[in-house]
C-alpha cells in the first residue's frame, strides 16, 4: 500500500509539474459585432477546435497553454449567449463559444486562422435559427420538506436560457432613476440638454464608462413620462457615456447627479410633486435612490457553467458568500448573507451526467439564502469565488471524464464535429506578425513585453482630415513597423490590434495590465478641425511618471522633421488605467497643411516609426 501511495505522489507530481513550463494565455476578447474571438499566448500554439450541439457550443482547446487565473464566463447578447475560458485539464485551456437556444453553425464555415503562431482569431458565420429539440434532459431532483418551520427550503425549476435580466444596472424607484456604472467620470463636466421639441434629453458623462450590458442598448421605462432611454459609450481618446431620454413633451427638464455608489441617479427639476402635477408619475414604493446599497440582494439563478467545471450564482446586485463542506452529510454548503430569494430562481438541469446529484435553496431569517450542493459520485467541489460583484462560483473538479455540458445537452447521441483549424503562418512569410519568430519556452528574465496600442479602428476611424485623411489609417502601418523593429531587437510584443478592427479603450488597458507588460505605447494623429489647417506638429503625452514620453520625444526631434509641440500631462483612458508606464503618442495632425501631406508618404511614416522605436529601446535600456 505504501508503494502505491508513493507511485500515485511522483506521478502527481510529475503531471502537475508539466504546467509550470508550459505556454500563458496572455489575453482574449469576443467582438460582438463582428462574431469574433480573438486571443493571444507567449508560447506559438496549434489550437484544435470542435462543434459540440445542444446547445451549439464552438471549443477552441489550446494544448500546452495554461489560464493561470481563475475561470471566466463573460455573458453575451443577441445569438451568441457566452463566451467561457478555463482549464481543461492540467495541461490545456479551453475557450468555448456558446450560441443562443436555438441557434446554430455550419462548422465549415467557422474560420480558425493564426495570424502568427502565437496569435489567433475564430471566426463564426451568422448563425441560423433551428427548432427545439423534444428529447430533454432528465428532470431536476424533488427537494426534501423543510429542514424547520422558519426555513423555505425549495428545487429550482431548470434554467431558461433565453431569458435573461439585462435591466438589473438600471431600477426605477419612487426618488428617482438608478443607472449603474462600471467607471464614474469627471462630474465637474456633466452635461444635460433638452432637444428644441422638448422630446429628447441627452445626459453626457465625460470619462465615464457604462457596464457592458448597457451599451448600445434601449430600454423602455414608460415612468416618470420617460418613455425610453438609450445608453451610447464612445471609445474615443477621451472616453464618454452618453443616455438619451425618450420623454413627454409636459415633462419638466430632467437632471442627473452621481451616487454615493457607482452610478448616476436621474431626478425632475423641481422634484416628483413637479411630475405628479402633470399626471406623468405613480412612484413605486421601493426606495433605493442611493443605488440600493441597503436592500438585499435577490437570486435569480444559480446554473452550471464552463463545461460543468462551475456552479454560478447569479444575483441582481453584489453579493458575498463563504463555503465550507460538512463531512457528515456529504453536502457543500454555500452561506449568502444580506441576499433574499426571487419569486423564481432559475437552477440548472441534473441529468445522468451531471457533476450535481441534488441541489436546494434555502431562505432563512434575516436575509441570508443557503444553497445545499450534493456531489454526483467521482466529483469534489473547490472553493467559492467571486466571478464579478454579482456573481459567485463554486468550482466543480471531476475525479472521472465528465462529458463536457452533457446536462445542458438535448440528445446524448449528438456527436462532436471537428472544426478545420490551419497552421498559422511564421513571420518570415508575414511580415506584419507581431510575434517573435523563435519564441522563448516561456517569458524569460530580462526579456520585456512592450504594448504596441494603434488607436481606433473599425468602426471607429478617428479623427478625418484633409483629403479624407482617416487617423486610423495612418497609424496602423506607424504601429506594425514599431513592433517589427523591436521584435528584431528581441522585446516581446503584443498589438492590441494589427487590422482594422474595433477595440474598446478598457480592451486595451486590460491587455496590458493582463499580460503584465513592462510599458504601454498608444500612437494616434491629432486633429484641431478642417477650419485649422495651420496647426501641424507632434505632441507626446503622459500622465503619471513621464520618463518614458521623455526618452520618445526626444528620439522624434532628433530625426523627424516636424513642428514640436512638447510632451503634456493628459487624463487619457489608457493612460491612466494602464498599470505601466504609459504614453501616447501624437504623431502629427491629419487636418493641418504640413503634417497631413507628410502622413500621407509611406516613407515619413517609416521615419516615425523608427523614431518611437528607438526611443522605445532606449528608455528599455535606461530602466532595466
Amino acid at each position: 500500500m505504501r508503494f502505491h501511495w508513493l507511485l500515485l505522489t511522483l506521478l502527481s507530481a510529475l503531471l502537475w509539474a508539466n504546467p509550470a513550463q508550459a505556454g500563458k494565455l496572455l489575453f482574449w476578447r469576443f467582438e460582438s459585432n463582428q462574431n469574433r474571438l480573438v486571443f493571444s499566448t507567449d508560447e506559438r500554439v496549434q489550437p484544435r477546435a470542435q462543434l459540440i450541439p445542444n446547445p451549439t457550443r464552438i471549443v477552441i482547446d489550446l494544448p500546452g497553454v495554461v489560464l493561470g487565473r481563475p475561470s471566466v464566463d463573460q455573458s453575451v447578447s443577441g445569438t451568441v449567449r457566452s463566451v467561457r475560458v478555463g482549464q481543461f485539464n492540467p495541461n490545456t485551456t479551453r475557450l468555448v463559444i456558446e450560441l443562443a437556444p436555438n441557434y446554430t453553425v455550419n462548422p465549415q464555415e467557422v474560420k480558425v486562422r493564426g495570424i502568427s503562431p502565437t496569435q489567433w482569431t475564430v471566426t463564426l458565420p451568422s448563425p441560423q435559427r433551428v427548432a427545439p429539440s423534444n428529447n430533454n434532459s432528465l428532470p431536476p431532483p424533488i427537494a426534501p420538506p423543510p429542514d424547520t418551520p422558519n426555513q423555505s427550503n425549495r428545487a429550482l425549476p431548470p434554467a431558461n436560457q433565453g431569458n435573461r435580466d439585462d435591466t438589473s444596472d438600471v431600477r426605477v424607484t419612487r426618488n428617482g432613476i438608478f443607472v449603474r456604472l462600471d467607471q464614474t467620470g469627471d462630474r465637474q463636466k456633466l452635461r444635460v440638454k433638452r432637444s428644441k421639441n422638448q422630446r429628447t434629453v441627452e445626459i453626457t458623462l465625460p470619462g465615464a464608462q457604462f457596464p457592458s450590458r448597457l451599451a448600445s442598448k434601449t430600454l423602455a421605462i414608460n415612468e416618470y413620462g420617460i418613455e425610453e432611454i438609450q445608453f451610447e459609450q464612445t471609445e474615443t481618446s477621451a472616453s464618454s457615456a452618453r443616455l438619451t431620454l425618450t420623454v413627454d413633451r409636459q415633462s419638466p427638464d430632467w437632471q442627473a447627479v452621481y451616487s454615493r455608489t457607482d452610478g448616476i441617479v436621474l431626478l425632475p427639476k423641481g422634484g416628483f410633486s413637479n411630475l405628479e402635477r402633470q399626471g406623468l408619475s405613480q412612484p413605486r414604493s421601493l426606495n433605493v435612490a442611493d443605488g440600493g446599497e441597503n436592500q438585499p440582494a435577490t437570486i435569480r439563478a444559480v446554473s452550471l457553467s464552463n463545461d460543468n467545471r462551475q456552479l454560478v450564482i447569479q444575483a441582481d446586485r453584489s453579493i458575498q458568500g463563504s463555503g465550507q463542506w460538512d463531512a457528515r452529510s456529504g453536502v457543500y454548503e454555500i452561506r449568502i448573507d444580506k441576499a433574499q430569494l426571487a419569486e423564481s430562481v432559475q437552477g440548472p438541469q441534473l441529468g445522468r451526467n451531471s457533476p450535481i446529484y441534488q441541489l436546494r435553496v434555502r431562505q432563512e431569517a434575516g436575509n441570508t439564502v443557503t444553497i445545499l450542493v450534493q456531489p454526483s459520485l467521482g466529483v469534489q467541489f473547490g472553493s467559492v469565488n467571486q466571478l464579478s460583484t454579482q456573481q459567485l462560483a463554486l468550482e466543480i473538479q471531476s475525479l472521472r471524464a465528465l462529458p463536457p455540458s452533457a446536462s445542458r445537452q438535448g440528445s446524448v447521441n449528438a456527436a462532436p464535429r471537428p472544426i478545420a483549424v490551419p497552421p498559422a503562418p511564421y513571420p518570415e512569410n508575414n511580415p506584419r506578425t507581431t510575434v517573435n519568430a523563435n519564441p522563448p519556452p516561456a517569458r524569460q528574465v530580462g526579456r520585456r513585453l512592450v504594448i504596441i496600442d494603434p488607436g481606433h479602428g473599425g468602426k471607429d476611424p478617428g479623427a478625418i482630415g484633409l483629403q479624407g485623411l482617416r487617423e486610423k489609417d495612418v497609424i496602423l502601418p506607424i504601429a506594425q513597423e514599431v513592433a517589427n523593429i523591436l521584435e528584431k531587437q528581441g522585446i516581446q510584443i503584443i498589438m492590441t490590434r494589427n487590422s482594422d478592427y474595433f477595440v474598446s479603450l478598457q480592451g486595451r488597458t486590460d491587455m496590458a495590465n493582463r499580460a503584465g507588460a513592462d510599458i504601454f505605447v498608444s500612437i494616434h494623429a491629432n486633429s484641431m478641425g478642417k477650419d485649422r489647417p495651420d496647426v501641424s506638429g507632434m505632441e507626446v503625452y503622459y500622465y503619471g511618471d513621464r520618463r518614458l514620453s521623455d526618452t520618445i520625444h526626444r528620439s522624434i526631434r532628433r530625426s523627424v522633421s516636424l513642428k514640436d509641440r512638447g510632451v503634456r500631462q493628459a487624463r487619457f483612458y489608457v493612460l491612466r488605467y494602464s498599470r505601466m508606464p504609459a504614453t501616447l503618442v501624437e504623431v502629427g495632425f491629419v487636418t493641418g497643411y504640413e503634417d497631413s501631406v507628410k502622413l500621407s508618404n509611406a516613407s515619413f511614416r517609416s521615419q516615425m516609426a523608427q523614431a518611437i522605436a528607438r526611443g522605445i529601446l532606449e528608455y528599455l535600456q535606461q530602466n532595466r
